[in-house]
């Protein structure tokens, strides 16, 4: 068997492994009572707002954001490393990290402008749903308006960096191959980018949010540490 095609098909093995993540919480609602909802919304939003800036502290950072080459372009992709074509594996992937490289702190600025401008509805059930019903909360209702902002400046990012050439030319050095991944064309690279990237970025901000609701105390505004004390886990 041609070594590419047997690389590819242990990869695409590997990349089919499906991840598990811990499952959301309910916590019980008279955890919260005698809280109104004013206090409770208040509390969130500054909490989370702290998680937040923690969160895009850390994802401008060199190497912080993580993002891998579109699924069936990383199977490509592994194969031909596997196959000993690193060259046009590595080309593929540097691309896609200078690409993300560039726009990380673009990011972070407009995901803390799109958290500014959410007016939060239903703050107990964000609260009870744990540990990141918070930052799911603020992931629904930032994420549209955060697209639509973002692919602009992803599609630059992408362009600058050659991730389309890239991408192409390691489809040529796949040949046939391509066709057994059921890659058929490029896609909507830029759409795929910007969505790992908002998915990260909210990653990031659920781990803040894990830790403050573990501590509370590491809030520094006394409404925040008093709504989080009632649900810490």
């Amino acid at each position: 068997m041609n070594p590419l095609i047997r690389s590819f098909l242990f990869g695409a093995v590997v990349l089919m492994t499906p991840v598990a993540y811990s499952a959301e919480t309910s916590l019980p609602a008279s955890l919260l009572a005698g809280v109104s909802d004013a206090d409770l919304s208040a509390g969130l939003k500054s909490g989370l707002g702290s998680a937040l800036e923690s969160a895009m502290s850390k994802l401008t950072q060199p190497g912080a954001l993580k993002v891998s080459p579109p699924p069936a372009l990383a199977k490509i992709e592994a194969a031909a490393e596997g196959a000993g074509q690193a060259g046009a594996a590595g080309d593929l992937s540097s691309s896609v990290s200078a690409a993300v490289a560039k726009i990380a702190p673009q990011a972070a600025d407009l995901m803390k402008s799109a958290f500014k401008d959410v007016k939060i509805a239903d703050a107990k059930a964000a609260l009870l749903n744990a540990p990141g019903g918070g930052t799911q909360y603020f992931k629904k209702a930032m994420t549209p308006a955060l697209h639509d902002k973002l692919l602009p400046l992803v599609k630059e990012a992408v362009a600058s960096a050659g991730v389309a050439d890239k991408a192409k030319s390691l489809l040529a050095s796949a040949g046939s191959l391509a066709s057994l991944a059921g890659v058929k064309s490029l896609g909507d690279i830029d759409t795929y980018v910007c969505d790992q990237v908002i998915n990260q970025s909210f990653k990031l901000m659920a781990k803040e949010e894990a830790a403050i609701r573990a501590n509370p105390s590491l809030l520094t505004n006394p409404l925040a540490e008093k709504v989080f004390s009632l649900i810490k886990k």
